[in-house]
């Protein structure tokens, strides 16, 4: 069997009897790794993304925005403070489709003081290079108006 290294850290079964090491994807390091039991449902799960989707279309004053926020906290983070929901959004934007990403951190900077800390926080892991070309003028003057990384 193969040593355990810095980038192969998740078991996943090659055949009832064997057990092969599937390298860890860039976007699941640093602190994107401790929301795994979130982001691994919602990498599968293509309902809860469109649910998310939908959601940030409608922007964040929606009741659909307010409704996936607390149906997600219920669901994966039943006890835990908003806080955390947010934090757990902002480090998985990259399992949006790329057109939904720049409305993703924009529901999430109007909503409250959790969102901007989540964005304030783990921006720097999450980074302009996860953003389309198109809306990286827009993302730019959130983060102004914002006033995050200042």
């Amino acid at each position: 069997m193969q040593p355990l290294s810095s980038t192969m850290t998740r078991a996943v079964p090659a055949s009832p009897d064997v057990l092969a090491w599937q390298p860890q994807a860039p976007a699941d390091r640093g602190p994107a790794g401790d929301f795994a039991f979130f982001r691994e449902p919602l990498r599968h799960d293509s309902v809860l993304r469109d649910q998310w989707s939908a959601a940030v279309g409608n922007g964040s004053p929606s009741g659909m925005w307010s409704r996936f926020v607390h149906d997600v906290g219920e669901r994966f983070f039943k006890g835990s403070r908003k806080q955390r929901v947010m934090d757990a959004l902002v480090l998985s934007l990259d399992l949006l489709p790329e057109r939904r990403r720049a409305d993703a951190l924009g529901c999430l900077l109007a909503d409250g003081v959790e969102g901007r800390a989540a964005v304030e926080e783990f921006w720097p892991y999450v980074g302009m290079d996860r953003i389309p070309e198109v809306d990286r003028a827009r993302v730019r003057r959130l983060l102004r108006e914002y006033e995050i990384g200042r």
